[in-house]
């Protein structure tokens, strides 16, 4: 069955099309166009964006009311995105196939949180002399000692520390 060409595949037009990571299966969905994406006909069907974004290449063109369900040329009636068991890989294609998780129908968020610490890995132990394992090296907070306070022998009213003061009365003589 020949594909439709350019001058019947319009924007706003109802259509059936097979997405890219639908080919080997055949699976088709429905929609309507909102993008023509290529210029010319096409032995494999004229590449389109639906108006809920999806890309494929039209199958069909639908007159009137488009049906509801999914259709498939090779079966009656085809499983759902998130069902479909995964494909055998063959040598052309990368090892590495990718999905588009926003399409699933389970759009709920994970049970619990993790967050980055989760997937940290403690540093290894170094082993000394004698083969013992040292102890990590903590790093302590730096004491802060407390510090003498001065006042200013010029004026009486600046207070600080050593330098500090020190650098004060400077201002008074320049």
């Amino acid at each position: 069955m020949p594909v439709p060409n350019i001058t019947q595949v319009v924007p706003g037009a109802a259509v059936s099309i097979v997405l890219k990571e639908d080919q080997p299966t055949g699976r088709q969905v429905q929609g309507h166009v909102q993008n023509v994406l290529t210029s010319g006909n096409h032995p494999r069907g004229i590449k389109v964006r639906l108006s809920d974004g999806r890309v494929g290449r039209v199958q069909k063109m639908h007159t009137g009311e488009m049906p509801t369900t999914e259709t498939s040329s090779t079966q009656s009636s085809a499983p759902s995105y998130t069902s479909r068991a995964p494909r055998e890989r063959d040598n052309r294609r990368s090892k590495f196939q990718s999905r588009d998780v926003r399409l699933d129908e389970d759009g709920e968020a994970p049970k619990e949180e993790i967050d980055l610490f989760a997937y940290v890995k403690p540093a290894k132990q170094k082993k000394g002399r004698g083969g013992k394992v040292q102890e990590p090296v903590r790093e302590e907070e730096p004491v802060v000692e407390a510090t003498k306070t001065a006042s200013c022998p010029v004026c009486g009213d600046f207070e600080g520390d050593e330098t500090a003061v020190a650098h004060h009365v400077e201002s008074h003589f320049t």
